[in-house]
């Protein structure tokens, strides 16, 4: 049989169904010895009207018991064998049974009203073990994860997507922005500073080509009077120092300037359409070029790596983050009244919506599942499960029976 085990009916099952037919056979006895010496004593009538009743009523409640799981004596009655005859309707009964009366939107609303479940979560999560626990079942999750989706597909499928989220973006007045909001923290001066050293280190390199220069536009008998080099030395001196003084004063008019220059070119970045369209051009030739679609699809790899490294360790920074995470969650909602009571909304609403979406399939598993089972066998089974109750109703149909006919016998006899 499908979905079911079959253990076999109870001992206690058996002893009363043994109970109740030896009572049957007995009250059988009964009758039939009443009945042959009923002419000899009067009085056993009684007796004999008890008796025969009683067999009535305990053979009436013995068929009616047996109909519900096989026909009885095997006689093809209608309306016999109900339960294995019935099975897919019962199953489909059963089905909609829980669904209308476990499963239904109000019920569920109702009973989840009566808990406080964001503050359960909240006292559950503050024990170290329980937090424990929960991020160590989580971490334990992410590698198998992690693993399964370390394949070609994932890795193109993130590639693609990163490159197709860059594409959103406009280069040029993203940078623009970020260049105004470094200007307006004052973050640019390190940027400032770093120009002005390069003019100075590139001012100290190319000295001999200032000098030739300078000689090359010199008449040639200031050139005999050595008057070149004492040019060369001030233009250079003059440069260095006023290169240094800029450096050094912050308020210098020169770096005020440089500071206009380049909050005039992250305007510039901003708002030119020229600008723009250089910034996609070159946007456009990094996302194409091969090195970097190279490095996107491998990137998956490398964090899954590092993330199944990190998980391997006993000392994993992950599982100790989560296991602060669920802490911290725990100190915040016994902390804070309005969030614990809007995640108890929120977890109240999820959970009666997913019962609601999922209640029909429900109730269709119970009904498919039912439906898959042996017929003789689930019936049995049931038998097993409840038969002790039902031996109950023959021996109670064999004592009112006899009660009913002794009943009858009295009255009987006074009325006629």
């Amino acid at each position: 049989m499908k979905g079911i085990t079959t253990t076999g009916p109870t001992r206690s099952f058996i002893s009363l169904r043994q109970l109740a037919t030896g009572l049957l056979l007995l009250m059988l006895l009964v009758y039939a010895l009443a009945r042959s010496w009923e002419s000899a004593h009067p009085a056993l009538g009684f007796l004999r009207a008890f008796a025969e009743a009683a067999v009535v009523g305990a053979l009436a409640d013995w068929f009616a018991v047996t109909a519900l799981f096989r026909r009885p004596l095997g006689l093809p009655l209608r309306h016999t064998a109900i339960i294995p005859n019935n099975k897919d309707r019962i199953g489909a009964a059963l089905g909609r049974f829980v669904e209308q009366n476990f499963l239904s939107p109000e019920l569920v609303a109702s009973r989840l009203a009566q808990h406080d479940l964001a503050g359960l979560l909240a006292h559950w999560l503050a024990r170290p073990d329980n937090a424990a626990r929960l991020a160590n079942q989580v971490a334990d999750c992410l590698p198998p994860v992690l693993r399964a989706l370390d394949n070609e597909s994932v890795r193109h499928f993130l590639r693609d997507a990163i490159v197709a989220r860059l594409r959103r973006f406009e280069a040029a007045p993203l940078a623009g922005q970020l260049l105004e909001l470094l200007i307006a923290e004052g973050r640019h001066r390190p940027l400032v500073d770093a120009v002005l050293r390069g003019a100075a280190e590139l001012l100290r390199e190319h000295e001999a080509e200032i000098r030739e220069r300078v000689r090359a536009h010199t008449a040639w008998l200031w050139q005999k009077l050595s008057m070149d080099e004492r040019i060369a030395d001030r233009i250079i001196a003059a440069a260095e120092e006023m290169l240094r003084e800029v450096s050094a004063d912050p308020e210098h008019p020169w770096r005020q300037r440089l500071d206009l220059g380049v909050a005039s070119f992250a305007l510039a970045l901003r708002e030119s359409d020229a600008y723009r369209a250089q910034g996609e051009a070159i946007k456009d030739q990094l996302l194409q070029h091969p090195v970097l679609q190279t490095y996107l699809a491998g990137l998956w790899s490398e964090l899954s790596q590092l993330l199944q490294d990190d998980l391997g360790q006993q000392d994993s920074a992950i599982r100790s983050r989560l296991c602060e995470l669920c802490r911290l969650a725990a100190e915040g909602l016994e902390r804070d009244d309005a969030l614990r009571a809007q995640l108890d909304d929120w977890l109240r609403e999820a959970i009666v919506a997913t019962v609601s979406a999922q209640r029909h399939q429900v109730a269709g598993l119970i009904e498919h599942t039912v439906c898959q089972w042996d017929g003789q066998t689930m019936a049995d089974k049931i038998e097993g499960q409840i038969g002790a109750d039902l031996q109950f109703i023959r021996i109670n149909g064999t004592v009112i029976g006899g009660l009913a006919g002794l009943a009858l016998h009295a009255v009987t006899l006074l009325v006629f």
